[in-house]
């Protein structure tokens, strides 16, 4: 009996060293015994739950292993788990453990921090005219990215340009666009971020004449065009011509009136006349052409030999033919063919009976004009034997055109002019 009584006494001794160096003991828990958070960078966490403690009898300190994801910390009081995130971290079960220096408990708290940061603004509006700078977006900053590039889809429009270091969009558009949402992105490689911008570019307002056209004779006063009436531009007008307009002419800063007598022959071309008043501006369209005074000696197609029809391939959405008798003149060109492609593209067909045949035309000015402004203008020359030339005109804005065709001789005189009735494009 004696020894039993002595192993006994040993044993209890053990178990009350034990306790007082902090283990764990089957008495001592803490609840809840597990929790969960889920967070996302740059947000703060919803804390968790205060721990209740039982078997536990001292002073109590909490501490969680392994250590926190950046921006996260727990209360060595309370246990609580708080703070906002700055980094991604993926679902991991971390230990918090409470210890009164002699009886300590666990549990259990599963931590995940989504990736996806944040960018700020996250969206902005963006409202432009053609040709008018627009006013550049503010930078954007982050939340949770590090070192990062930025992207935006879909293409912008032309004249405008985006900062893959800062995100700011600024530029000059040159074309219009409807109101279009457009995603910016942000990414350092694992983390990415966006925003919105939503983009709306105007065209250009137009003047009362759109387009008005002079064909003059060396020597001789033109016929002064129409006054412009601009009523979008409210401030005192000034007009201006680009390119300049041929010698002898002059253009009324006042008015827009176009006057004078011609010096020197030059082929057609299209003039863009703008008035503003240093704010708004609104622009219109003038052709002009001067012809010699005495009239080129040309030798006129008695027949239509050698005319072939200007086919032109593929998918039209619509089509206009010309036919001979629809043409200023006989040696103007066999017969035309205008086609519009689905896909916003026009082509403009001219059957001719080439130079050695027709000597009065050597080449065409092609020119596609938009009724609210702006065109395009190809050259083609005609060869010594019939065919068919053909001008291609591509990624048009939808909208409603024209096709205006001068022949011209040698020496670069207009021979006569052929216009289109107006078509849509898209």
């Amino acid at each position: 009996m004696k020894r039993i009584f002595l192993v006994s006494t040993l044993l209890a001794s053990l178990f009350v060293v034990q306790l007082g160096s902090g283990v764990a003991s089957a008495n001592a828990q803490i609840t809840p015994t597990a929790q969960s958070v889920s967070g996302v960078v740059g947000s703060a966490i919803t804390a968790t739950t205060a721990y209740t403690a039982t078997g536990i009898s001292g002073t109590k300190v909490f501490v969680i292993s392994p250590s926190l994801p950046g921006g996260l910390s727990i209360n060595t009081a309370t246990g609580v788990v708080s703070g906002t995130p700055t980094e991604a971290s993926v679902a991991a079960n971390y230990t918090v453990t409470v210890s009164d220096g002699a009886t300590s408990a666990t549990a259990t708290i599963t931590i995940a921090v989504s990736g996806t940061a944040t960018l700020s603004p996250g969206t902005q509006t963006v409202t432009g005219r053609v040709g008018a700078p627009i006013t550049a977006t503010t930078a954007l900053t982050d939340t949770g990215l590090g070192a990062k590039f930025f992207s935006i889809a879909p293409a912008l429009p032309a004249g405008l340009t985006f900062s893959s270091a800062t995100g700011v969009l600024s530029g000059t558009a040159t074309a219009a666009k409807a109101a279009t949402t457009y995603v910016v992105t942000a990414a350092d490689g694992i983390n990415y971020a966006v925003a919105t911008m939503r983009v709306t570019i105007a065209a250009v307002p137009v003047m009362t004449p759109a387009t008005q056209s002079i064909s003059g004779l060396i020597g001789t006063a033109i016929a002064a065009t129409s006054a412009f009436a601009a009523p979008t531009v409210t401030g005192t007008k000034t007009f201006s011509v680009s390119p300049a307009l041929p010698a002898g002419l002059s253009l009324n800063t006042a008015t827009g009136v176009v006057s004078g007598t011609p010096t020197a022959v030059t082929a057609q071309a299209t003039h863009v006349v703008t008035a503003t008043d240093g704010t708004n501006f609104a622009t219109s369209s003038l052709s002009v052409v001067v012809n010699s005074t005495t009239a080129p000696t040309t030798t006129v197609p008695s027949t239509s030999q050698g005319c072939v029809t200007p086919n032109i391939g593929g998918r039209l959405a619509n089509t206009i033919n010309v036919a001979s008798a629809s043409l200023p003149l006989s040696q103007f060109a066999c017969s035309m063919r205008i086609g519009v492609r689905p896909a916003k593209t026009v082509v403009v067909a001219i059957a001719h009976q080439g130079t050695t045949v027709n000597r009065a035309v050597a080449r065409y000015s092609v020119v596609l004009t938009r009724v609210n402004g702006g065109s395009i203008t190809r050259a083609l020359t005609m060869a010594t034997t019939p065919g068919v030339l053909r001008a291609n005109y591509q990624r048009l804005i939808s909208g409603t055109w024209s096709v205006t065709v001068v022949a011209l001789s040698a020496d670069g005189t207009a021979v006569g002019t052929y216009t289109s009735e107006a078509f849509r494009v898209g």
